[in-house]
């Protein structure tokens, strides 16, 4: 009877060890591979263009580049009429269009020289009087083309003999003309070259 008790004892024991043996015993854990970091996506935006903003010249010592200046030296073309100039605006008979419209109008020339003169003008335009400026420009036959910052565009090319080259260039804010005494190819584009440095010196 005691020797069965040991068995049934002993089984038991046995059978209690085997199933704490089973329970502690860690289940084997499927590996999961860790996700790919996905990177996020940044929006980066263009810093918006600053917009050049038109200052009216208080005088004509302003409205060109020493480089231009130096090669107006160079041809003994001198600033003689105009404000800031050697003879003011007295040099003019009468108003230009462009003093008319609030601007300023500029000679360089060799004094006593006919047909050596370059005018150079610069004013201010508003809703109040580019429809008008047009209106005069158009009337005028000059060629009329649009720029790629969308300003309007008039001029002639003019010749050597008589007819001089003219340009303008029409903006909402600005006004700069340019007229050559002796025109042609040559100095059309030198006048379109001088509308582009006036530009470069009145918007900033």
């Amino acid at each position: 009877m005691i020797a069965q008790r040991l068995l049934i004892a002993t089984v038991a024991l046995a059978l209690v060890g085997g199933l704490t043996a089973c329970a502690t015993e860690p289940e084997p854990v499927a590996e999961t591979e860790a996700p790919d970091p996905t990177p996020t996506a940044v929006e980066t935006t263009e810093p918006a263009p600053t917009k050049l903003v038109f200052t009216m010249p208080a005088d004509c010592t302003t409205i060109l580049p020493q480089t231009r200046l130096d090669a107006f030296a160079g041809q003994s073309l001198e600033l003689l009429g105009g404000p800031g100039s050697v003879l003011g605006n007295d040099y003019f008979f009468e108003p230009t269009p462009e003093q008319q419209a609030g601007g300023i109008s500029c000679v360089y020339a060799q004094d006593g020289v006919d047909r050596s003169s370059v005018l150079i003008s610069v004013a201010p335009v508003s809703p109040a009087n580019r429809a008008d400026i047009i209106n005069d420009l158009t009337a005028q036959s000059l060629n009329e083309a649009t720029t790629d910052d969308n300003a309007l565009t008039y001029g002639q090319q003019g010749d050597e003999a008589l007819a001089p080259a003219i340009y303008n260039v029409i903006t909402q804010e600005s006004w700069i003309a340019i007229i050559s005494s002796i025109g042609g190819p040559a100095f059309y584009e030198e006048a379109v070259t001088l509308a582009n440095e006036v530009a470069a010196q009145v918007y900033r």
